[in-house]
């Protein structure tokens, strides 16, 4: 099955979905575990990684206007088609 350029949009937002949650993730695991070897982290509440949840955010919601931009220019090509559909003619018998 041919898949169309939504669903690999959609696709495309589930892997950066995914990295973003993966980053989450990796800095609280990264604090957690420096807490636990006794390191002192300071305020350190995983701020370095902002910049980066910022961008794959941006792109995410980037993702999504273009997923509904899709999705509005298949509705347009698909009223396009319908339209261009020959009519059966019409018969009329003459009075």
């Amino acid at each position: 099955m041919t898949r169309t350029h939504v669903e690999r949009l959609e696709e495309f937002r589930e892997i950066l979905v995914a990295t973003r949650r993966e980053g989450v993730r990796n800095v609280h695991h990264t604090r957690d575990a420096m807490r636990a070897s006794g390191f002192q982290i300071g305020d350190s509440d995983g701020s370095s990684y902002g910049a980066q949840l910022k961008a794959l955010q941006e792109q995410i919601e980037a993702v999504d206007r273009a997923i509904e931009d899709e999705k509005r220019l298949a509705l347009v090509l698909e009223g396009a088609v319908q339209s261009r559909r020959p009519t059966k003619p019409r018969i009329v018998k003459g009075a």
